[in-house]
């Protein structure tokens, strides 16, 4: 018979997670679940997962493997996005992964942002003032990189 996800100790009362439980919120947590989700799915109150992850680090532990594998994967695919310039969204991957990773602030834009992904590829993406022009630019099929640092 198989364990069960969430475990009962001798009193009845406190709960904890075995293996399949914790390998289960590690899933979880990787597909993108809340606490409070992963809590339902438990079967359980948001508390008494909070109750669990006090008494059992290796819950936080698997709450955070899970949690960071989804994020890698999520910057991975904006990454793609991002680098492909005749992609639509790649200028607003960029953008987004600035602010995410890089702490940039669209209210401080200053007149470009250089991106160089160390392949010896310059991604210049245009400030607000001169988007017109940029989207000119790509309309008539004009180069917009910039030779790379060190080219």
């Amino acid at each position: 018979m198989a364990e069960p996800l969430v475990l009962r100790n001798e009193d009845g009362h406190t709960r904890r997670l075995g293996r399949q439980g914790i390998a289960r919120v590690e899933q979880m947590a990787a597909d993108g679940m809340s606490l409070t989700s992963i809590a339902k799915a438990l079967r359980k109150q948001r508390g008494t997962l909070a109750d669990i992850r006090k008494r059992q680090p290796e819950v936080d532990e698997a709450l955070e493997r899970g949690y960071s594998a989804m994020e890698d994967e999520l910057v991975d695919l904006l990454m793609t996005r991002a680098r492909d310039l005749n992609n639509k969204g790649g200028v607003t991957a960029a953008i987004f992964l600035l602010k995410a990773r890089r702490g940039y602030e669209g209210t401080k834009t200053p007149s470009h942002i250089t991106i160089n992904d160390n392949r010896r590829q310059t991604m210049v993406v245009p400030g607000a003032r001169d988007m017109a022009d940029y989207m000119r630019r790509i309309a008539d099929g004009q180069d917009q990189s910039v030779p790379a640092v060190g080219s």
